[in-house]
């Protein structure tokens, strides 16, 4: 498609007139399907020696399907990052009671704290076994494998909504 637009410089004498020529080109016909439409801005002056081209500018525009996938990429991502604190905390959860930390401790208190909410699905699922002032936190190791499997689950469920359409694929709904 071309949109052409012309006007003439009224302000100079005469014979040193010119005649100014925009014109934009949008190519997306031509383009492959998952590839960015194309604008071409040029400006031409037609003066006393022939045409010349004084500015020229080339300006790809991101295909529907491209900013879907950027949208969806955009998803996941903050998707494994907020499993991921979750998971960092139940880690650092297992290994302090693992360890025996001490609860007064304010760092192991916030960890405690944070991580609790997450860890109390899965309280009472296994046995906990105390060996002096260490303990191994069942709940906490199953909190990280179920929330990793619930993060893989949503970044797929991600993918099935934001996937490109099929061309000449109908929806029925």
């Amino acid at each position: 498609m071309t949109e052409p637009d012309r006007y003439r410089e009224t302000d100079r004498p005469a014979g040193q007139r010119r005649e100014i020529y925009q014109e934009t080109v949008t190519d997306s016909a031509g383009a492959p399907l998952d590839d960015a439409s194309r604008e071409i801005y040029q400006e031409r002056v037609a003066g006393p020696y022939g045409d010349q081209v004084v500015q020229s500018e080339h300006v790809r525009v991101p295909s529907d399907a491209t900013r879907r996938a950027a949208t969806a990429d955009r998803v996941k991502q903050v998707i494994y990052f907020v499993f991921g604190a979750i998971n960092v905390l139940l880690l650092l959860r297992f290994v302090l009671l693992l360890l025996g930390a001490n609860e007064v401790s304010p760092f192991v208190g916030l960890i405690y704290g944070l991580s609790r909410p997450f860890a109390l699905p899965f309280q009472g699922i296994f046995a906990e076994p105390a060996i002096g002032g260490s303990l191994i936190e069942w709940a906490s190791l199953v909190g990280i494998i179920v929330y990793s499997l619930l993060a893989y689950g949503l970044a797929r469920l991600v993918d099935l909504v934001y996937a490109p359409a099929r061309p000449g694929a109908t929806r029925n709904f």
